[in-house]
């Protein structure tokens, strides 16, 4: 049975004041209030699910340094790997072909009432081109190169010392430099993945890169999240949610890649739990498709984020699940990665 604490939502601030809603996150943050139980199954998908087609290649978005060579294109297989020059990156390979983007099953969130999670419904298909999506979640390592470059500004709050969220010190330091950048919001997001020659990854290619082609509820597949395949709010999280029937190891963030059971279809790692990710997509509702406004990166609105935290329950662990907040927004377990076009 799904615990209530489980699915209570995020709630943005209102006006202009943000630390008492940060404040307000550290205790609930981590749960939606949408009603039903949790299922080890897949998704109940609609008998024919609506088609759209979804090409990152026609929004605004900056084309990434590195590009494969014909010959390289055509020996690339889905999760083929390289690094990228600029900050180390591993990147992997997800082909062109449709996918299964959404949910409705008993878990699925179908309305706007109750939290910040955002629906989920109707269920369909969208075709992406061919891209490369980050394996790993960029680290305060990685993010450190970019403000020393000086392309980049230092995450929110490590200016001030008020550090990593019960973590005096964690961004700038040698022993979290493996661990994922926090404290970002949108547009630092967005710059860093300019510098190091990709940008973020649209809301349909962080789905698919998620789970694939076979319409699966998490990750891993359909089977129940463990304590192996996710850093979520377990019984070493310090918040009131902690759920004792879980033990991953962490009670905050964890480096980078630590979840290996955890991988998607393609190899990407930490796509459920550890931090929160930005996309470059508006939040709006389904079909997807690139092309009604949603990837415009000049308009103004709530991003898309994916992936739950290490401070949510097991409910948010399902790839299909949609968050959201306004672009300026930055918190305590919200990170990013990247995506290049090929």
């Amino acid at each position: 049975m799904i615990r209530n604490n489980d699915r209570a939502g995020t709630r943005m601030p209102s006006g202009a004041s943000i630390l008492p809603f940060i404040l307000c996150t550290l205790f609930v943050a981590c749960s939606p209030t949408a009603a039903g139980k949790s299922s080890p199954t897949g998704p109940i998908l609609s008998a024919t699910p609506s088609r759209t087609r979804a090409n990152p290649e026609s929004s605004p978005t900056p084309e990434p340094s590195h590009s494969p060579t014909p010959s390289e294109t055509a020996t690339l297989a889905p999760g083929s790997a390289r690094t990228i020059p600029s900050d180390g990156m591993v990147q992997v390979y997800v082909p062109a072909g449709e996918f299964i983007m959404g949910a409705d099953d008993m878990d699925a969130k179908k309305t706007l009432a109750g939290g910040r999670a955002y629906p989920e419904v109707p269920v369909h298909t969208v075709y992406l081109d061919k891209y490369w999506i980050d394996k790993y979640e960029v680290s305060t390592g990685q993010y450190a190169m970019c403000v020393e470059a000086g392309a980049c500004q230092a995450p929110h709050l490590f200016t001030s010392g008020y550090g990593s969220a019960y973590r005096p010190f964690y961004y700038g330091t040698a022993e979290y430099k493996d661990y994922p950048v926090i404290w970002v919001s949108w547009f630092y997001a967005k710059d860093y993945c300019g510098w190091a020659g990709r940008r973020l990854p649209t809301e349909a290619e962080w789905e698919k890169a998620a789970r694939g082609t076979d319409g699966r509820k998490y990750t891993w597949g359909n089977d129940p999240v463990s304590s192996t395949v996710a850093n979520l709010c377990d019984i070493n999280c310090p918040l009131p949610q902690a759920n004792g029937k879980y033990d991953d190891g962490f009670g905050n963030t964890a480096p980078v890649g630590s979840f290996p059971d955890g991988a998607s279809p393609y190899g990407v790692m930490d796509m459920a739990g550890n931090v929160w990710e930005w996309t470059s997509s508006l939040i709006k509702d389904y079909p997807y498709s690139a092309t009604d406004g949603r990837e415009d990166l000049t308009a103004t609105g709530e991003r898309s984020w994916r992936g739950a935290s290490w401070t949510n329950g097991y409910w948010w662990m399902r790839a299909s699940l949609r968050y959201r907040s306004v672009d300026w927004y930055w918190n305590y377990n919200l990170g990013f990665r990247c995506a290049s076009s090929t």
